[in-house]
């Protein structure tokens, strides 16, 4: 077994394919083992929850996140890698953040023959309740190396209170500024 030089990822170059069997039948144990736990436990109405994540499946592609909260501010990780920034939508309001955009997968027949294909066209879909409200006019949006990072400044105590108080203090905060 040789290593590849220095890449952004870890390569290994194999003289034969042992290390690879042996790597899918133990990940394939760890599945059979957790199906069979999953079947212990079934619910009565297991086939209708079976179409629903089928269905979900084949309509959406659920991205990894990250929330963090640090200094006073919630910063959200979504792994998005392959989907064009331009495409994504954001919507943020004080308690919740979705992301969504659509992704489409199609072959070129120039590329060649493909012989195997994991990626399909969906619609990335991803909604975050968040612990605590922000305030939505502080949110920044950054994307670089597939991870599309959202942060927000926590909403301040004097916003927090019911909305009623928050409209007095506007309409104070008005009268004081004629």
């Amino acid at each position: 077994m040789k290593r590849a030089p220095k890449s952004s990822a870890r390569l290994v170059i194999l003289e034969n394919g042992d290390p690879i069997c042996a790597e899918t039948e133990a990940i394939q144990g760890r599945i059979r083992q957790r199906a069979f736990e999953k079947s212990q436990a079934r619910p009565i109405d297991a086939e209708s929850l079976y179409d629903w994540m089928t269905a979900e499946s084949e309509v959406i592609s659920i991205p990894p996140m990250e929330l963090v909260e640090k200094n006073g501010r919630f910063e959200v990780k979504f792994a998005v890698a392959g989907v064009n920034p331009d495409d994504m939508n954001l919507l943020v309001t004080s308690n919740q953040i979705l992301l969504k955009s659509d992704y489409s997968h199609h072959h070129d027949t120039e590329v060649g023959t493909v012989h195997l294909c994991d990626f399909k066209s969906a619609t990335v879909f991803r909604s975050v309740n968040l612990p605590q409200p922000v305030d939505v006019n502080s949110v920044r949006v950054d994307f670089k190396n597939g991870i599309l990072l959202v942060s927000a400044l926590k909403e301040s105590a004097e916003h927090t209170g019911p909305k009623r108080a928050r409209k007095a203090a506007a309409k104070k905060s008005r009268a004081k500024q004629l």
